[in-house]
């Protein structure tokens, strides 16, 4: 079967259709923290996109699979995993990881807040590897996270943890070649450095399409499909994705 055979098989199993606006702030017990605020400005301001409604898509994105099992690759400010545990559609469980006891323990208590410590574990790891045994989640979702990380070995680990036809759930910004050399991204990355501190970011790497999708296929997943969330008339230097991967 063709690549583009595979895809539009692929494609019917999902539905990137724009979700009505599901605010989670609203169910949230506090008030957004300083940290979260911070990580919601700057996912707007890299990628033009609202933090919470663009979970929410990657909520019904997964939701939609249909998958029991669900491997929350970083749990960062919980966000994702709390929204999908508290969905009623959703009946399985979430598995949510991160390498910062501070973070954890925040969601741990959010998590009890909302009722939800049964539906979702949130557990302490160190990179790279996940302290889960081999094929033992059906979806991995990763968020924003991806161009942190040396591309191979990060895939590498996630297909040894996902189960057979399992998917990885990639919500990430795809930057063309012409872009990554642009002055705008030059400028973008020593803002980053040098005003606002943060080298992890400013050195950090995003593929455009053709090589995130040689990526994923080297890796070993057999079927691949990207869709843009940012709007068509987007002047961003990139465009933030949801890519699905098929093991």
């Amino acid at each position: 079967m063709t690549t583009e055979a595979s895809n539009r098989n692929l494609q019917k199993k999902f539905d990137f259709s724009t979700p009505q606006p599901r605010h989670f702030l609203a169910n949230l017990p506090a008030k957004i923290d300083i940290y979260e605020d911070g990580i919601a400005d700057f996912f707007r301001w890299r990628t033009g996109l609202d933090y919470y409604l663009t979970i929410e898509r990657i909520v019904d994105f997964v939701v939609d699979t249909g998958k029991m099992k669900v491997i929350d690759l970083l749990a960062d400010t919980a966000v994702f995993a709390l929204n999908l545990a508290g969905r009623k559609a959703f009946h399985g469980n979430i598995y949510s990881f991160d390498s910062n006891v501070t973070l954890l323990e925040r969601a741990k208590q959010r998590a009890l807040q909302l009722n939800l410590q049964q539906t979702v574990e949130f557990k302490l790891f160190q990179e790279p590897k996940l302290p889960v045994p081999d094929g033992f989640g059906e979806v991995a979702v990763s968020i924003f996270d991806f161009h942190r990380h040396p591309a191979k070995q990060y895939l590498s680990e996630v297909l040894r943890v996902l189960a057979p036809n399992g998917y990885l759930i990639l919500a990430e910004l795809i930057e063309s070649r012409s872009s990554k050399t642009s002055w705008a991204s030059k400028w973008k990355r020593l803002y980053l450095e040098y005003v606002k501190k943060n080298k992890t970011e400013a050195a950090a790497v995003y593929y455009d399409r053709e090589e995130l999708i040689a990526l994923l296929f080297e890796a070993g997943f057999r079927q691949v499909i990207i869709q843009g969330l940012n709007p068509a008339n987007s002047s961003r230097s990139g465009v933030f994705s949801l890519i699905a991967a098929t093991k």
